[in-house]
């Protein structure tokens, strides 16, 4: 099973939450994909300083400059449509088979077809869209990753 977790809002928000929580979905035998809109070199970065483990970085900025589709500007800004800027996230889970998304974005939530979890820092609490199911990140980090495990399970079975 693979677990796709945000970066900016998500992780750089509380490291020490997600330092754990991502040590036991990697001992569970979890793929652990960090999703990005910056660059892959700044989040890498900021992982390894705060010990976060992870098995791949997703940077949506690294993706398009590949492609020759962000045009950069001299004050060092750039570029990319919000048509495709937005789908991105929900395009690479679903084609990398992504089990669930967590962000705490809701933009980018409308277009996923992958279980998408919407953070909410404040409140600390995950309500998966299209099921009314709310994961409580006030929990430790064993009892997120039992209830995330359980709905993705139960994703499976329908």
């Amino acid at each position: 099973m693979k677990i796709g977790v945000d970066y900016h809002g998500v992780i750089n928000a509380q490291p020490d939450f997600f330092r754990r929580f991502n040590e036991l979905a990697l001992e569970k035998g979890f793929e652990l994909v960090v999703l990005s809109g910056g660059s892959k070199k700044d989040v890498e970065t900021f992982l390894l300083k705060n010990k976060i483990p992870y098995t791949s970085v997703f940077s949506i900025l690294d993706d398009f400059n590949a492609k020759n589709m962000v045009t950069f500007y001299e004050d060092g800004s750039f570029f990319v449509p919000n048509e495709i800027w937005n789908k991105s996230k929900a395009k690479y889970c679903l084609e990398h088979h992504v089990d669930v998304h967590i962000d705490d974005s809701m933009l980018y939530g409308s277009y996923f077809q992958t279980p998408f979890c919407l953070y909410a820092p404040t409140q600390e609490k995950c309500n998966l869209l299209k099921t009314n199911i709310r994961v409580d990140f006030n929990q430790a980090p064993e009892c997120v990753l039992d209830d995330l495990i359980k709905l993705i399970s139960s994703k499976h079975k329908a």
